[in-house]
């Protein structure tokens, strides 16, 4: 990636949100580049571990990849790319054990509206953005942030659209909303960012207030770029932007 590119968003971050968490940028690849490929974890008391647990040191600023060797929950390989076989054990969890689609056939249909896609790499890496490097390629960033950080990245994506549906919160999984709809958004005129986690068994790893933003690669730009001249820089933004030092 662009260094420059970096070092500009770290400005502007620090500017614009002082105190908030950094975001984690992610990509397809084939070569590690000594990130760390750790362990597929142990089978907790309810058989999975999520990857919003797995990432925790993501965010510490330990770089990670993943894959089917070593995601802890297997309702991560269909929205990750790492597989695009819908089995019957992900169709009954959904249905019969999350409860969170009413039939068989209202899933079914969900993927038909929005097919299954192949990852174009052998590992998933997630980074924390101060963390990034020359050789990698950024194609998904998003945020973990409470409702005031959400409010500042949801205007700024729809700062320069022509309509009022640059952000958008679709069903699915926690693994979905931060990678799964913005990497089929990679390949979209419109590209949105996406609103996120809003499925039930994933809030338990969240605490009430925060909730992620992900954005495709092109969007991001079009944030990073709109900054300066965007509310911002305005006094109402900077009324909210003095309560984030207080942020625990």
């Amino acid at each position: 990636m662009d260094i420059e590119i970096k070092e500009h968003f770290m400005e502007a971050w620090t500017k614009y949100f002082p105190d908030c968490e950094l975001p984690i940028a992610s990509f397809y690849t084939n070569e590690l580049n000594n990130v760390e490929f750790p362990n597929a974890p142990k089978p907790n008391s309810k058989g999975f571990t999520c990857i919003f647990s797995q990432i925790a040191p993501v965010r510490k600023g330990r770089a990670r990849a993943f894959n089917m060797e070593n995601l802890g929950c297997f309702g991560s390989f269909l929205p990750f790319g790492f597989t695009t076989e819908i089995t019957e054990d992900v169709r009954n969890y959904v249905c019969n054990v999350e409860r969170v689609k009413k039939s068989y056939e209202h899933f079914n249909s969900m993927y038909e509206h929005r097919p299954p896609k192949q990852a174009t790499g052998k590992y998933l890496v997630f980074k924390r953005w101060d963390t990034l490097e020359e050789q990698d390629n950024p194609q998904v960033v998003f945020f973990f942030g409470n409702q005031d950080v959400i409010t500042g990245l949801h205007g700024l994506a729809n700062f320069d659209s022509m309509t009022p549906y640059d952000v958008i919160a679709p069903f699915g999984t926690g693994c979905d909303s931060i990678i799964g709809y913005p990497m089929h958004e990679l390949a979209s005129d419109q590209p949105k960012a996406v609103l996120g986690p809003l499925d039930p068994s994933v809030r338990i790893n969240f605490k009430p207030d925060i909730s992620t933003f992900s954005a495709p690669w092109s969007k991001f730009l079009s944030m990073l770029n709109n900054m300066n001249e965007s509310f911002l820089a305005t006094d109402s933004w900077a009324n909210i932007k003095s309560r984030f030092s207080k942020i625990k």
